[in-house]
């Protein structure tokens, strides 16, 4: 009787912690659901878009405004689209007339500003930074986006993101395997077969 009770304890509290990790995931998968566009100040770029977290949203000069993305497969592995399932909402300092959606090839909606595809820089890995400011990268300028809906011009990354490593193995890149060579210069009369 005494393991019966026992079995009927401890399943009753799995049971309550499995409905408990049930509804922390449905709490999150709510929130990553909802998207919001709100407006930082950060020198030497002045105010910002950012996303709720704080994350940096950018524009792609050859999008057009109230078009569609121009930014597709490898160019969005590099600059995720900012999307959404819900309708966006307007932080402090946003216009909420100035904010729309647009569909991605694949039916996602992508959140607009002022009629801009607004995008996340990989290389950004906490609020605040903004390593993707004014850089040219897949056939056009990439630039922080203003209150006004206005590309920011001002400011460049402080730095370059750091090289990652491949995946399988801990291999380095070809791209990193070719500067260590290009940085090594082969000693005349050296041996290599050998």
């Amino acid at each position: 009787m005494r393991s019966q009770s026992i079995y009927r304890n401890t399943f009753a509290m799995l049971l309550a912690a499995g409905l408990g990790v049930f509804s922390a995931t449905g709490q999150a998968q709510e929130n990553a659901d909802a998207s919001m566009v709100r407006s930082i100040e950060q020198a030497p770029y002045g105010t910002y878009l950012t996303d709720q977290e704080g994350m940096s949203l950018y524009l792609f000069d050859q999008d057009t405004q109230g078009g569609p993305s121009t930014c597709l497969d490898a160019c969005a592995n590099a600059w995720p689209p900012y999307t959404t399932s819900l309708p966006p909402e307007a932080g402090e300092g946003i216009s909420e007339d100035k904010l729309g959606t647009i569909q991605r090839e694949g039916g996602t909606q992508q959140v607009t500003y002022a009629g801009w595809p607004l995008y996340y820089f990989q290389g950004d890995k906490q609020a605040g930074d903004a390593l993707g400011q004014n850089i040219s990268n897949l056939g056009g300028r990439w630039f922080l986006v203003s209150p006004e809906g206005e590309p920011i011009t001002e400011g460049q990354r402080s730095e370059e993101p750091a090289m990652e490593i491949a995946p399988s193995e801990g291999e380095e890149p070809a791209s990193r395997g070719q500067e260590v060579h290009d940085r090594t210069e082969d000693v005349e009369g050296a041996d290599y077969d050998t």
